[in-house]
């Protein structure tokens, strides 16, 4: 019949060892294995706890990619909100645009006021909403 050895024999020290790992230990200890009717080997327990400690290790390593893709993930986020930001921004100056343009383009806004006396709309506004338009957009470089 094969002889067991101790915690000291196999040299593992209690401090070593977790209380949850002593007690699976003693529990593994009394187990008999369901193919021979002797108890589980040291060496089949020390396979168990290097399964155990690369399953940790896994663990550990799946834990850490899941902080960095949650990582990159609120970097998306927030990219994404910068460029729905600068969207609106493009989009509200893109309106002012065309109403600028919209302004110059009406054949209305060119025609002198009724009797030929005065100025038309365009030549009173000297450019001014040409010139507002493009000092906004020098401003927001």
């Amino acid at each position: 019949m094969k002889r067991f050895m101790s915690f000291k024999e196999m040299g593992v020290g209690i401090n070593y060892m977790t209380p949850e790992r002593i007690e699976l230990f003693k529990v593994l200890h009394r187990f008999k294995h369901p193919n021979c009717e002797s108890r589980i080997t040291v060496g089949d327990f020390n396979s168990l706890l290097a399964a155990l400690e690369e399953s940790k290790q896994q663990l550990a390593d799946s834990m850490e990619r899941e902080r960095g893709l949650k990582h990159l993930c609120n970097q998306s986020l927030e990219e994404k909100e910068r460029a729905n930001r600068e969207l609106a921004e493009a989009q509200q100056t893109i309106a002012r645009q065309r109403e600028v343009l919209e302004f110059y383009a009406n054949q209305e806004h060119w025609e002198l006021p009724s009797f030929g006396r005065g100025h038309s709309k365009v030549t009173s506004d000297k450019g001014s909403k040409a010139r507002e338009l493009l000092e906004e957009g020098s401003n927001k470089a």
